[in-house]
């Protein structure tokens, strides 16, 4: 069942990419939305990279909606603290009445959830997979992730995967 509509940031479709798991925002979640700031970070200064054919055909296949930020000035606000892509998912999801920022930067969750936003991560995404039936290997996909740069605390990885 999709349930969510969501707005998604830069890392979470670069680290999906990775891990060749990108289809599963369009398995879990009803509507998806990308600000112009983060499509211009993932396909067009991130051409050739990771995530960036991916994102650039599911916005010309029209499963990820493409949407600007109306409110310029609170995006300026918060790229004080955060990243443009970032804020600009924030904002987007305050317009749009979001359930979800898919957001794995810390700084930015928590700006988030102080603006009352929901904030789901990779790893929050890959556990919402699974509960839904998808046959992930979990610590294989987190391994991989880990191999390619994602930061986790070693508490969080021993507490999901105990000796």
């Amino acid at each position: 069942m999709k349930a969510f509509r969501v707005a998604v940031d830069s890392s979470c479709l670069i680290a999906l990419a990775q891990v060749e798991e990108f289809e599963l925002l369009k398995e879990l979640f009803s509507e998806i939305y990308i600000p112009d700031a983060v499509y211009e970070e993932v396909v067009v200064r991130g051409k050739g990279e990771a995530g960036s054919d991916e994102t650039k055909s599911a916005v010309k296949d029209r499963w990820i909606l493409k949407k600007a930020v109306n409110d310029d000035v609170a995006v300026s606000a918060l790229t004080t603290i955060i990243g443009k892509g970032e804020a600009e998912v924030i904002i987007l999801c305050k317009e749009l009445k979001l359930e979800y920022a898919l957001i794995d930067e810390r700084t930015a969750r928590n700006m988030a959830v102080i603006m009352g936003i929901n904030t789901i991560g990779v790893l929050g995404i890959i556990d919402l997979a699974i509960e839904r039936g998808s046959a992930i290997n979990k610590k294989e996909v987190i391994d991989r992730l880990i191999n390619l740069g994602f930061r986790i605390s070693n508490k969080l990885y021993k507490k999901m995967f105990p000796d």
